[in-house]
């Protein structure tokens, strides 16, 4: 194969790097495809409509072995399965399970109904399936541990913060959102503990954020058309390329089901949201929704310093969507989004900074981007997908009196697919390409264009009680050279109702100024190192979950090792301007998660914990330090008591340990604290009434130490980082109609 391969490439004149990184993804898919490839048995078609005494039930997981599919908007799916007697599975959050079993013709179709019975206890997170891990598999069945924010979690969420995500993501264990810029309240998404800049943020699998963690904040996304949230903790980049060094997160949408709704929210400190989802369906193929949503908030200086603790801000966002499903499986997945956002912080009007003169921060953005994917069946579970993406992002941000920083931020993305699924196997073969570009007017230094194309292939194949992945991936980028990721992950069930996963694998991800640091700053006062080369990591987790009576129990342990990672310094020379350079010795992470679950009539009790260490090596002294704002420990409880259709409270608490703080003139380490909140819902028919008390303890940063520093730090920033709230006590009130 070598031989024959070098032949070709020599024939179309490659280079030399692009011919040994192409040999290496195609002696990865050939060992995999020949190692997990089976003869497809005789085959017929299951057409199955699943509904309940309402109507269709989309979203219904029917299961067959490994194969699982979920139901259109119609409530219908397509299957493709081996001739004779089958057991079918169909669950659905909400619904008791059911199985049914389907004599398979030769060759032939056959149509089966299916009707569904609502319950009163939630169906496990396992029953959910996901897509983030390339396969699409029940969450219980994956050896990649996907977690999965359940459409009954999201639900809730949306109800006490509705005008982003950052709450939903909060509470997911292992996951943070890490204020960036206290004055304009921007934020990244952290996993186990690494920076946000490692981080992919996907919405339905397509990059509609960019590549870089800021060119979107979290309260940026609403969640009100969301149906639920996959998160992949660790090392992705065998699956996602260089921007996924620290994990995935997948946004998934809603279905257009024909049902809409409307939620409009008054909080404290002068905060309004509204969004409107509509939904409607055009035929049994064909549908389409809108979503438009909006935030305006006052600018408020709760603890009376003359510095602004939540920013001024008027944000607004419309998507439109359109999906088409059709009975043989071919589907057709259109999206299109624009969103404006303006913000205004630092010091109040007619208050001045420590030095004697007024520092405004401002912040105005302009987004806009367009996503398509589809798919065509090819027999046997199989399917061809390509997926499509462009995405763009202004900015104009004002730091002090110094001019005014203008950049974009634009990605594109095109992959193509090519699955295969029976019983026990599952292959995915890709190719990719993407395009990262940045401009900023006022320093040049950090400007690129890169365009990077991928080979990938993952394969799993249940064995007996144990289950393997493997994903190996090959990129060309520009900065980073030829790199190749890989991933292996290995899914065992020790006994009914346990598993244990192990999981590894090893991530790049270019050197870019877009860190959480200059986020807060910009770039007009940094400076990149001489030779500025790109990131490395190696990870590793292991989760063991069960039950034990009536609880679910999850238990994760990790560690991670990131080499040469970019880290902000100050520049040495007096001018107070700041550097980029690579880190001298590596970051090392490691820690754990608990997790409990008990599920009763009529709600749950979640209770979790988690620990983590991390080291690094300060970029000016050299020295081995703390990594900051990362909590040591962290535990929180969450009790939700609810009747579907009537009721739901919900009590929630959150423990938050001491964290190391970077160049603070105050405090060398944080203060622990507690963040508390309740929430009360009453349904009325169709509509909802919702009133939500958040921080109930009215814990402050600034109760402890001051906001602002003395002097200016590395690049002219005034506030020190945010490790705990702002804003003290809120409480909203929220109303929702649907119909």
């Amino acid at each position: 194969m070598s031989h024959w391969f070098d032949h070709l490439a020599s024939g179309l004149k490659l280079p030399s790097n692009v011919r040994r990184l192409a040999l290496v993804v195609a002696c990865h898919t050939a060992f995999l495809v020949s190692a997990l490839s089976a003869q497809a048995p005789a085959t017929g078609a299951v057409l199955l409509s699943v509904e309940e005494a309402m109507g269709p039930v989309a979203e219904a997981l029917i299961r067959v072995g490994a194969l699982v599919v979920t139901t259109d908007a119609a409530g219908r799916a397509r299957l493709t399965l081996p001739a004779g007697r089958q057991a079918l599975t169909i669950a659905r959050i909400g619904y008791l399970p059911k199985r049914v079993s389907v004599l398979v013709l030769r060759d032939a179709e056959v149509r089966v109904t299916v009707t569904l019975e609502m319950e009163m206890v939630m169906t496990e997170v396992d029953e959910i399936t996901v897509s983030a891990a390339r396969t699409e598999r029940l969450a219980g069945e994956t050896p990649i541990r996907v977690e999965v924010i359940t459409p009954e979690e999201v639900d809730e969420k949306t109800q006490m913060s509705p005008s982003g995500v950052t709450m939903l993501l909060n509470e997911t264990p292992g996951v943070r959102v890490q204020s960036t810029s206290p004055s304009l309240g921007t934020g990244a998404v952290r996993i186990l503990g690494l920076p946000g800049q490692y981080t992919a943020m996907l919405a339905d699998g397509l990059p509609l954020y960019g590549g870089a963690s800021s060119s979107i904040g979290p309260l940026d996304i609403s969640p009100v058309d969301l149906l639920r949230v996959e998160v992949i903790k660790g090392a992705a980049s065998a699956l996602y390329g260089g921007q996924a060094l620290g994990g995935v997160v997948n946004l998934v949408s809603k279905p257009p089901t024909g049902r809409s709704e409307f939620l409009v929210n008054r909080r404290t400190l002068g905060v309004t949201d509204g969004a409107a989802w509509l939904s409607r369906r055009f035929g049994p193929t064909l549908g389409g929704s809108f979503l438009i949503s909006g935030t305006s908030q006052a600018r408020e200086d709760v603890d009376r310093d003359g510095w602004g603790d939540q920013a001024r801000a008027e944000r607004w966002g419309v998507r439109p969507r359109l999906n088409f499903v059709d009975s043989t499986g071919r589907t057709l997945f259109v999206t299109v989004g624009h969103g404006y956002d303006a913000r205004t912080g630092g010091t109040m009007p007619g208050a001045v900074a420590p030095d004697g003169l007024p520092f405004r921060e401002a912040l105005t953005s302009r987004r806009a981007d367009i996503g398509v994917s589809g798919k065509l069946p090819t027999g046997h579970g199989g399917n061809m997908a390509l997926r499509l993406a462009l995405s763009t992002a202004g900015r104009q941000r004002t730091f002090g009196p110094g001019a005014r920083e203008d950049d974009r931020i634009s990605t594109g993305f095109v992959e193509l697919t090519r699955s295969t699924v029976d019983a026990r196997t599952a292959v995915v073969l890709g190719a990719a390409l993407q395009g990262d570009g940045y401009h900023n007017e006022l320093n040049a230094a950090f400007d690129h264009t890169w365009w990077t194309p991928g080979l990938f292939v993952t394969a799993e194949r249940d064995v007996g009680p144990v289950t393997l992945s493997a994903s190996v991936r090959g990129d060309l980028h520009p900065q980073a050279g030829s790199r190749v990721t890989e991933r292996l992950a290995l899914l065992v069930r020790p006994a009914e109702a346990w598993s244990l996963r192990l999981s590894g694998g090893t991530g790049y991800a270019p050197a870019t100024a877009q860190l959480e640091e200059t986020d807060a700053i910009g770039l007009r006062r940094i400076r990149p190192a001489p030779q500025l080369t790109f990131e490395r990591s190696t990870g590793a987790t292991v989760d063991l979950g069960g039950r034990v009576g009536g609880v679910e129990l999850l238990i994760t342990g990790y560690g991670a090792e990131i080499r040469k990672g970019v880290q902000l310094a100050d520049a040495g020379d007096g001018s107070s301007d700041g550097v980029l350079v690579n880190s001298a010795g590596p970051t090392r992470i490691g820690g754990g998660e608990f997790l409990a679950i008990r599920r009763f009539r009529g709600g749950k009790l979640l209770v979790n914990y988690g620990v983590t260490w991390a080291t690094r090596t300060d970029a000016a002294t050299g020295a081995r330090e703390d990594v900051p704002l990362l909590p040591r420990h962290r535990a929180g409880v969450d009790l939700m008591l609810e009747r579907p259709g009537v009721y739901r409270i919900g009590v929630e608490a959150m423990v938050y340990g001491v964290q190391m703080l970077d160049e603070d003139p105050y405090l060398a380490r944080s203060k622990p604290y507690v963040y508390a909140m309740f929430l009360v819902m009453r349904q009325f028919g169709r509509l909802e009434v919702v009133a939500n008390f958040e921080n109930l303890l009215n814990v402050r940063q600034t109760d402890f130490a001051p906001l602002v520093r003395p002097t200016p730090m590395t690049g002219g920033r005034w506030t020190v980082d945010a490790w705990a709230p702002l804003e003290g006590f809120m409480a909203n009130v929220a109303v929702r109609y649907r119909w």
